[in-house]
């Protein structure tokens, strides 16, 4: 395998920091955010696109994770053209009024393109799509524009809604996360461009959570149930088929603290011991696969 290119890491964005106010005794609210699993087959089995994030993250510095992050008021323009699916048969799926779903859907592609550079639209605007991402993260050209100006339409009927999982009260900063799950078209490529990473690429699922269960990378609990969803599902095909049938009723995870002074969380009746707070600083592995072996395919 081959070590995908890994960005430089930059500054944190303040655009990231969610406005999250650490009042003494008051509990945060969640923040919506949207997080998709780009997934293909492989014959060694299904591989995800994932990003270590960078030191200097307040949210879970060195972990790896899927692309993703808050929704804004960017995603509630309803001047953002889509197809292939609509905010009010979003809305049926996820339980919510269709401005929500409106919301978490675009956040999931607009994230995905600023983070990897898949822009999920048809017709692909003829432009120079890296200039572009680079126009839309840094709010100096709105989406919709990007669309409007080449008549093209978000794909949102690509997102597949997948899970939904909820931070703890215990910590500073709680988001309420939507996970969908997706393919790249034909041709297509994710690229590691994402400021928020310092490496990125495509991963084995089961060998990612191998390396976990090794201890030599991090995964906060939501990454490692998804990943072993995508694990069971065996196949892209048989994850999408799946997806209609997924609960997406909130997960709340309980957390007590360990006789090591790390967490154990359980959720759903799983168990995820020796667990660091996500806003608490460790160690960052060497890659998002295995900490010191081969890096994940590119």
């Amino acid at each position: 395998m081959t070590e995908p290119s890994a960005t430089t890491p930059k500054p944190v964005d303040p655009k990231h920091d969610d406005g999250f106010a650490q009042v003494p005794g008051v509990v945060p609210i969640p923040v919506p955010a949207s997080t998709v699993a780009v997934i293909r087959d492989t014959p060694q089995g299904i591989e995800t696109w994932m990003m270590r994030r960078v030191s200097q993250m307040a949210f879970a510095p060195g972990a790896a994770v899927f692309p993703g992050g808050s929704v804004d008021e960017r995603d509630a323009d309803i001047s953002v053209p889509w197809s292939g699916s609509d905010p009010e048969t979003f809305a049926a799926r996820f339980g919510t009024d269709p401005r929500t779903a409106r919301e978490l859907v675009t956040a999931a592609l607009r994230e995905l393109f600023e983070e990897t550079g898949v822009l999920l639209a048809d017709p692909l605007p003829d432009v120079d799509l890296e200039a572009a991402r680079v126009a839309v993260e840094s709010r100096e050209l709105p989406l919709a524009q990007l669309l409007a100006d080449h008549g093209s339409v978000l794909q949102a009927g690509a997102l597949h809604p997948w899970a939904r999982w909820v931070t703890p009260p215990m910590e500073t900063r709680r988001y309420d996360t939507w996970f969908f799950v997706a393919t790249l078209p034909e041709g297509v490529e994710a690229f590691a461009v994402s400021s928020e990473a310092d490496l990125a690429g495509w991963v084995n699922a089961q060998e990612t959570l191998d390396a976990n269960a090794r201890g030599e990378n991090r995964l906060l609990p939501p990454t490692i149930a998804i990943l072993r969803s995508l694990v069971e599902g065996g196949t892209v095909a048989g994850v999408i088929a799946d997806a209609p049938n997924r609960s997406l009723e909130p997960v709340h995870p309980q957390v007590r603290r360990g006789n090591d002074g790390k967490n154990v969380v359980t959720a759903e009746g799983v168990t995820f011991a020796g667990q660091v707070s996500p806003t608490g600083v460790t160690p960052t592995p060497q890659n998002p696969v295995t900490g010191s072996g081969p890096a994940p395919s590119a």
